[in-house]
């Protein structure tokens, strides 16, 4: 009988962990994502930047010249040899008010081939929304602490844990020898 209540606990306890942090919200949170993500990968670089936020938009110029940047800067990367496959992300972190804005962090994946193998990018992106979590925008702080990031854009709550790096995977491609 111990057995099976000690059993019963236990499963409630994974059901209990395996739900959502945030309900609803987070389905949203990501299907934003999923959609930047997709962006991304499919080169559609003005639907990636409309998931930017408006500061850093601000901060490149306009939309135009950020998607003109944009462009450059992966021609530049498709020149070597690298082509973007997949953006996945993790489950967003505790929603937090913030300055009449709903923010949130969650790990990006992103998936690249090489000449040389296929290489994940891992990073956490900052997620606000700033309508009651109907749309979201996406802020990677490349590196940055929350500290760094709040001289840039002040609304971010100084509660988001942001690691500083996150390292990549790398998994080497077949040779022609192998």
């Amino acid at each position: 009988m111990k057995r099976i209540l000690l059993l019963l606990l236990l499963a409630q306890l994974f059901i209990c962990n395996a739900q959502s942090t945030n309900g609803d919200i987070d389905i949203t949170v990501l299907k934003e994502a999923n959609k930047m993500g997709d962006a991304f990968v499919s080169g559609n670089y003005e639907k990636f930047a409309s998931y930017s936020h408006p500061t850093v938009v601000t901060m490149m110029g306009g939309k135009e010249h950020m998607v003109s940047e944009i462009k450059r800067s992966f021609g530049l990367l498709k020149e070597d040899g690298i082509k973007f496959t997949d953006a996945s992300y993790g489950e967003p972190s505790e929603i937090i008010l913030y300055e009449g804005q709903m923010q949130c962090t969650l790990q990006q994946m992103i998936e690249m081939e090489t000449p040389n193998g296929t290489v994940t990018a891992n990073s956490m992106l900052i997620a606000v929304s700033m309508d009651n979590g109907d749309s979201w925008y996406f802020i990677d702080p490349s590196g940055n602490n929350i500290t760094t990031m709040r001289k840039v854009i002040p609304t971010l709550s100084p509660m988001l844990d942001i690691p500083v790096k996150m390292e990549p995977s790398y998994e080497e491609g077949e040779t022609e020898e192998d």
